[in-house]
């Protein structure tokens, strides 16, 4: 993927810009919603749940249609028309004068937010097989960063007011869409679209299309452990640190943004390299250990220093996602991208609805006052689990012979 040229410069940067968009309202959202709410903490944060359960649910249910189309009408289009919704939506969230408007608002949000699934097949028209690796690896890059910056950033703007992050995101959502509208081309030629049927109203059709293959299947089945297990992870990271080793948001906060950097410099320097070197299986299955290795590290931490030390294996360990993009993409033709891609950001979305709630109940019967068998770190247990469950599937699925 050359990034002297328009599109995927602009596909990098649309990538970038939604995660940064998501990121700004991230810290706000809870203040916003106990705004609008009014009943006090404990109201605030079941409707605060539901909203992000919304915003999951719509994720799910629209990425393997917002793929079809873009497989049926062209990347273009639909990237365009996600894009002014998503801006439109901004703004009608920073309005919202009522918890049912932001309910709808994050809703819709979700929806548009699944033209991350015509962004990757983008991505995969305009490379070949071989460098799908890296050129999926500079879109996790782009993610990353977008994702780290985003909430520092809405941080500071939500000191103003809970809307304003809201409206720098629907900013800057506008401008990326300015920026396409005059420069970014189609990738997917007239002759390699596919028919729409009401099939692909089936949020389900991707998974009943490639569930049968053992590679397919096997891949699939793959990210959505990984990313169970890193949701898992993620939902546990504050408590159990505050639990384990008295950290407060300062502390905890100086961890993530390590963990950031260290996400960014991996995509961008390493994780195309040992990609190139490995191929695309073996930067895969070699990421999962790492990703368990980092998981099972975690969970015996009794020294702040020792968190770092770990984190030193997540450049390994973040390899995974864009190998196992370019094995899944490798798997299907260009006419296919769209869905298949829309098959992979439903599956991720769903492991992060369930995650959360799996890494957070673990947690709770391990650490809490009560229990039987006291083991703070048994989420990290689960997550490694998880992430040597993916490497067993994903092993299975690319076996040959």
């Amino acid at each position: 993927m050359r990034l002297s040229t328009p599109g995927p410069r602009v596909i990098l940067i649309t990538i970038l810009l939604d995660a940064m968009g998501f990121g700004l309202v991230a810290p706000v959202l809870p203040h916003l919603v106990a705004e609008l709410d009014g009943r006090g903490p404990a109201a605030a944060s079941t409707v605060f749940g539901l909203i992000q359960a919304a915003y999951a649910g719509a994720m799910f249910l629209c990425a393997p249609l917002v793929g079809r189309l873009s497989d049926r009408f062209g990347r273009r289009p639909v990237l365009l028309l996600a894009l002014t919704g998503a801006a439109v939506d901004h703004v009608v969230a920073a309005l919202a004068g009522s918890v049912g408007l932001l309910l709808v608002a994050r809703f819709v949000a979700g929806a548009f937010g699944a033209s991350a699934a015509a962004a990757s097949a983008y991505v995969a028209d305009v490379t070949t097989p071989e460098d799908r690796g890296k050129a999926f690896a500079f879109a996790g890059a782009a993610f990353a960063i977008g994702f780290v910056s985003g909430p520092a950033i809405g941080g500071l703007l939500g000191d103003l007011g809970p809307r304003v992050p809201f409206l720098a995101a629907a900013g800057l959502t506008a401008l990326n869409l300015l920026y396409a509208i005059f420069v970014l081309p189609e990738s997917l030629p007239a002759g390699r679209r596919k028919p729409l049927d009401l099939a692909a109203l089936n949020p389900l059709a991707g998974l009943m299309t490639w569930w049968r293959s053992r590679l397919m299947g096997g891949l699939l089945g793959a990210i959505f452990l990984y990313m169970l297990a890193q949701s898992a992870l993620q939902a546990t990271w504050v408590l159990y640190m505050d639990l384990r080793l008295g950290w407060g948001p300062g502390d905890v906060g100086k961890s993530l943004g390590v963990l950031g950097v260290m996400a960014i410099l991996a995509q961008v320097l390493l994780a195309p390299r040992l990609i190139a070197r490995l191929g695309s299986r073996g930067a895969l299955l070699t990421a999962l250990c790492f990703t368990a290795l980092f998981c099972v590290a975690l969970s015996m931490v009794t020294a702040g220093w020792q968190v770092y030390a770990a984190l030193m294996l997540v450049p390994f360990a973040m390899m995974a996602g864009p190998a196992a993009q370019a094995l899944v993409s490798s798997g299907t033709d260009g006419g296919e991208q769209g869905l298949l891609q829309g098959t992979i950001s439903s599956v991720t979305g769903l492991a992060a609805f369930f995650g959360p709630a799996l890494g957070a109940g673990t947690f709770s019967h391990f650490a809490g006052e009560g229990a039987i068998y006291p083991l703070p770190g048994a989420a990290f247990l689960l997550a490694a689990l998880l992430s040597l469950l993916a490497l067993a599937a994903a092993a299975r699925a690319t076996r040959t012979g």
